[in-house]
């Protein structure tokens, strides 16, 4: 009987337990490149959002800026202005930003609140010359989602301070609108302090 030789059965093929080492190395290299895909795409999730929420903030810190500085402070007839101001709400009238233009008056009362669905929200109706049949009913745009509280105060003077409520027959120098977001938030909302118009104008 005649034997090959060991060199050409060696280059005949694998041996099972070869097979079963190059299975084991490929499947621990697609596990780690797995792995790297998942985490990379964890991150850019991540990067996303908080992008994408940072983007939220800068548009609520502009909005609430705009509304607050462009305050009625009363007719010229000496009348008080329109304000409810507590420490959880803020109702006042002012003039809407220049996207506005297409309204049929830039002047609108507005509300800034905090929702029960933690909405921070604000509900305005523009104004309407004449005397129309219907009330305009509000439109409410959605500032921000998921707003642990939203706390409001009024500064009075050097003495008195900060107020939760403002009662005057006129605006207040300072109005701060703090929005606190939940704990586990990558980014706080810093406080946003504006000073109302202080010149009167006509409505």
């Amino acid at each position: 009987m005649i034997r090959a030789p060991a060199s050409s059965r060696q280059s005949a093929g694998f041996t099972l337990l070869e097979i079963l080492v190059a299975l084991a190395v490929l499947g621990l290299l697609m596990a780690g490149l797995v792995q790297g895909l998942r985490t990379g795409v964890t991150a850019w999730n991540n990067q996303t959002k908080a992008l994408a929420a940072r983007g939220d903030l800068d548009a609520t810190d502009r909005t609430i800026r705009i509304l607050l500085a462009r305050m009625n402070p009363g007719g010229a007839s000496g009348r008080p202005p329109i304000l409810k101001a507590t420490a959880r709400s803020l109702t006042f009238t002012t003039a809407m930003p220049d996207a506005a233009d297409a309204l049929p008056s830039r002047i609108a009362d507005v509300t800034l609140a905090l929702d029960d669905s933690h909405q921070l929200s604000l509900l305005w109706a523009p104004h309407v010359r004449g005397i129309p049949t219907t009330p305009p009913q509000p439109e409410k745009v959605v500032l921000l989602r998921d707003v642990d509280q939203l706390d409001l105060a009024y500064w009075h003077d050097g003495q008195q301070g900060w107020q939760p409520e403002w009662r005057g027959p006129s605006l207040p120098k300072l109005i701060r609108v703090r929005i606190v977001l939940p704990a586990g938030h990558a980014k706080q909302v810093p406080d946003i302090v504006v000073s109302p118009m202080r010149t009167r104008w006509q409505l």
